[in-house]
């Protein structure tokens, strides 16, 4: 009951705040040492960070209590672990770099991106996406836009067929907007600016 607990970003704030209103958010800057530091010396009860930088700085055992969150928890924000080329048109480079590709990662970051354009939100607003291929014909697609605080949401879970997958993100994400998600996020965005 009224746990300090340590996160800058605004999805994160409404995940949490949906599943614990009584939790207290401060926010939570620096690197990964840094907030590790600040939870030692007492600044917050917890803090939530992504696991892949722990994971990568290899310090797991120098967390107390390293526990991963379910993306059914706290969906995740658009692309997590994606990684992307750019280059120019050559036609070399682009055969060069198509072997690179991961037909799945493709896949579920086409929609997920998909999602988050149609809805015109930036890295500043609350918006979860989350894209996993099931079999060789669906997908599954977690979604949800809200306000910091968790008051006020919208959130799907659906599955689709993995050929519409070029259609998939932005007919949910237009689905949001019949709900009203372009206005929770305006409002969501000036919650986080004042």
């Amino acid at each position: 009951q009224g746990a300090v607990v340590g996160t800058t970003s605004l999805r994160r704030r409404m995940a949490i705040k949906m599943l614990r209103p009584d939790i207290v958010l401060k926010d939570l800057r620096g690197n990964i040492n840094t907030r590790i530091a600040k939870l030692n010396a007492g600044e917050y009860d917890a803090i939530i960070l992504a696991a892949t930088g722990i994971q990568k700085l290899q310090i797991e055992n120098e967390v107390k209590y390293f526990n991963p969150i379910s993306t059914d928890v706290m969906i995740p924000s658009m692309g997590q672990a994606t990684l992307g080329i750019e280059t120019t048109n050559d036609p070399k480079v682009l055969e060069i770099v198509k072997v690179l590709n991961d037909r799945d990662a493709h896949i579920e970051s086409t929609i997920e991106r998909s999602f988050v354009d149609t809805l015109q939100g930036g890295c500043q607003v609350p918006i979860g996406v989350k894209a996993t291929i099931i079999d060789e014909n669906s997908i599954r697609v977690q979604a949800i836009v809200g306000l910091p605080d968790g008051s006020e949401y919208i959130s799907e879970d659906i599955t689709a067929d993995i050929d519409d997958f070029e259609k998939v993100g932005r007919n949910l994400a237009q689905n949001f907007i019949d709900q009203g998600a372009k206005e929770l996020l305006d409002r969501a965005e000036k919650l986080a600016f004042k």
